[in-house]
């Protein structure tokens, strides 16, 4: 696991190829693509290098699963390591980004029902405490859904997250011994809200540089555009323009776009448009036409603004409960 860490921070961070010749792609954009298969080609190759383990990849499972449809079907596993006796010795299930509860839950149930050792690897490309703790947050919901799963499973599992922004390893071991009660007070312990009292394992991966790239900054942390400045983003309330829901503000330069999500609709994507008094981000912060500035979190930077709408009605719908809601109510009673 320490040599795939390694060369993800190596690669993401750097822009240099894996020991094996492994890069992040582009998307059309220019952006990198951050997904699970870059993870999973890093682990085949330390394999093929190592020698030690036979392993495949998605393996179809020993039992069956009705994930969609009306017929339970095998599963597949990311990476299973097999003995020489080509018996399974550890199933690997991979993910990336903060994904859904469900997501979670249909894996965790694979890696738990195949009745064998196993490991968790979660690649993130930035995270900060509240990223962590959201992913907790369905770590303990998913299991809640799997309780039949809990209460027969007598495995133990490796849980790692790995942050490319950080180049940093959270990892703990989640061990279960065929007790419900017993395996549930382990969930909660590295999931639930006492999970301090077991905590996690931190490495750093972080690249050495060589001497270019010290003189220069990261092109992945800067987040400059060349010519245009530094990008920046906010949800603003701007009651004069919309007195129910924030607007989210994208700034690079001395330019700026409003973008309003329908929260009605959250797949369509968002119209986005400029005030005409205020043609420059600068007009546009001086006039004060803005009420209340929310930064937007490390987390919110991985979703696309244009392409990925259902992520941002979601945060708005939020943010709009959290921040603008208790002060209109606030506002009305006096």
């Amino acid at each position: 696991m320490s040599k795939v860490c390694t060369d993800l921070a190596r690669t993401y961070e750097w822009e240099q190829p894996s020991e094996h010749g492994l890069i992040f792609p582009r998307k059309r954009d220019g952006s990198v693509r951050i997904s699970e298969q870059e993870t999973k080609l890093l682990f085949v190759q330390h394999l093929a290098v190592d020698g030690r383990f036979l392993f495949s990849v998605e393996t179809p499972t020993m039992e069956t699963y009705q994930q969609k449809g009306s017929t339970p079907m095998s599963g597949r596993v990311d990476l299973t390591l097999f003995g020489p006796d080509r018996k399974p010795v550890a199933h690997i299930e991979l993910k990336a980004h903060n994904c859904t509860v469900e997501a979670v839950r249909k894996d965790l149930e694979k890696l738990l029902r195949e009745k064998t050792a196993g490991m968790w690897f979660h690649t993130l490309h930035r995270a900060n405490r509240r990223t962590l703790a959201t992913l907790s947050r369905k770590f303990d919901c998913a299991f809640s859904l799997l309780p039949e799963c809990l209460r027969a499973c007598d495995q133990s599992y490796l849980i790692a997250f790995f942050v490319l922004d950080d180049a940093v390893l959270k990892w703990q071991w989640l061990r279960f011994v065929g007790d419900h009660i017993r395996n549930c007070a382990a969930v909660a312990a590295m999931f639930g809200e006492v999970a301090q009292c077991s905590p996690w394992v931190e490495a750093h991966f972080r690249a050495k540089q060589n001497d270019e790239q010290l003189s220069a900054p990261s092109k992945h942390r800067q987040r400059t555009a060349r010519g245009k400045g530094s990008r920046e983003a906010f949800f603003v309330f701007i009651p004069q323009l919309v007195s129910d829901t924030a607007l989210h503000l994208s700034t690079r330069g001395g330019s700026y776009r409003l973008r309003q999500y329908d929260l009605t609709k959250p797949s369509t994507r968002p119209r986005a448009f400029t005030i005409p008094p205020y043609p420059s981000f600068d007009t546009l912060r001086a006039s004060n036409v803005i009420k209340k500035w929310i930064p937007v979190t490390v987390e919110d930077l991985d979703y696309g603004i244009d392409k990925e709408p259902q992520y941002w009605c979601e945060r708005i719908r939020t943010v709009n409960r959290e921040y603008f809601t208790a002060e209109n109510e606030a506002q009305s009673s006096t």
